[in-house]
């Protein structure tokens, strides 16, 4: 995704380009997380699985009306980590059935930094783009009204929403979260730069 976005010419601000380094080294941990548990599960090997995701193809013109500008594009993924963050803590019992209280951990883990990436990408968005605020509801509605299944997934890493956690009522309470964070006003610290490490 970051590699798309960087082709694109999409990230235009310091505090964008922050987010998306700190954003690209969590999700690599995440996805090695998600290897090893599905190299227990699957009964696959490492390589293997890296090898199948690696050469997986991407396709990313069911989201292109969401890569106009990096406006947009904070948007997508602030609501795309509070929908991921919300899924994830919705199958903690899949993890503890694995049979070993590290994958609770890192399962932990992984919804927390979900839940920081869209409260970071929020804050972007309150930083830069104040005065376009009025616009997140209605790509809010794009997003969760375009919402694809499995077999239209095209290896964007966003909007990847299927199974039976992604409910309507699921995507509505993000949208809903989403637009109570963004409308926050900044706090002294965040508007001089001072909110933390980006992640």
């Amino acid at each position: 995704m970051k590699e798309e976005l960087s082709v694109r010419n999409l990230i235009a601000t310091e505090e964008a380009a922050a987010f998306f380094d700190a954003w690209a080294r969590d999700e690599e941990r995440h996805a090695e997380g998600f290897i090893q548990i599905m190299e227990l599960v699957a009964d696959g090997s490492e390589k293997d699985l890296w090898e199948r995701l690696d050469a997986r193809s991407h396709n990313f013109s069911a989201i292109n009306e969401y890569l106009k500008d990096e406006f947009s594009v904070m948007v997508m993924i602030a609501f795309d980590e509070m929908c991921t963050c919300h899924a994830y803590a919705a199958d903690k019992s899949f993890y503890a059935g694995l049979g070993s209280n590290r994958f609770v951990r890192w399962l932990r883990e992984v919804t927390a930094d979900e839940a920081v990436h869209s409260m970071n990408a929020v804050n972007v968005i309150r930083a830069r783009y104040s005065d376009r605020i009025g616009e997140v509801g209605t790509i809010l509605d794009g997003l969760t009204s375009g919402v694809a299944d499995e077999s239209d997934y095209g290896g964007t890493f966003v909007l990847d929403y299927f199974g039976e956690k992604y409910t309507k009522e699921m995507l509505a309470n993000c949208r809903a979260a989403i637009l109570r964070n963004i409308t926050k006003p900044l706090t002294t610290g965040e508007r001089d730069g001072r909110s933390g490490r980006p992640s």
